[in-house]
């Protein structure tokens, strides 16, 4: 997958040129006209709110990370509605940059941890009457599934039921293979239905 990074922003180019020097980033001040539907586009939201109509609608048919210098909650929702893949800060950690590409690059979509806690507080909780998603867990497994569909950190939990976070880690990836899900976010609206 290419990786195209838009920005005018010299600072931000080098930055990023940088942190994500292992994907081997093709740099652009603005959209190119012609790409594949393998492109992956890390765009300035300074550069998007530049584009037409018609470029918006193309850009969000890939997988785009949109990343802003002043990000809200309602645009990181406003730019998922679009069909954003990812949204961020452009100095957010370079762990979470990177984090992002290969999220996205799997196929998946990627938000800050603060954003994703704050779209799973926005959910409904379940209905007492539903059957219960969690029956095919372990007690210990069901205990960290709750505790992450209501947006705890893995330290948090680790703290909460006296494990490592290692264990945490551990618990969480064997609750996402069971359930057949990808993430945190996929359990919290799994466990809210």
């Amino acid at each position: 997958m290419t990786l195209y990074i838009i920005s005018k922003n010299t600072i931000l180019q080098k930055r990023w040129s940088t942190i994500l020097s292992a994907f081997h980033p093709i740099f652009r001040e603005s959209l190119p006209s012609s790409l594949g539907s393998d492109s992956m586009i890390m765009i300035h939201d300074a550069v998007l709110y530049q584009l037409n109509d018609e470029q918006k609608k193309r850009l969000f048919t890939l997988h785009v990370m949109v990343l802003s210098t002043t990000p809200t909650f309602e645009q990181a929702r406003l730019m998922l509605t679009l069909g954003a893949k990812g949204y961020g800060n452009t100095m957010m950690h370079e762990s979470y940059l990177v984090s992002a590409c290969q999220a996205i690059q799997e196929g998946n979509i990627w938000l800050s941890p603060e954003y994703i806690n704050l779209m799973i507080q926005e959910l409904p909780t379940m209905p007492k009457k539903a059957i219960n998603p969690l029956e095919s867990l372990s007690h210990r497994e069901a205990e960290v599934a709750i505790l992450l569909s209501q947006g705890d950190s893995h330290k948090e939990i680790a703290e909460k039921l006296n494990i490592t976070v290692r264990t945490v880690k551990a618990h969480a990836t064997a609750i996402y293979s069971q359930l057949n899900i990808k993430d945190r976010l996929a359990l919290a609206l799994l466990v809210r239905k």
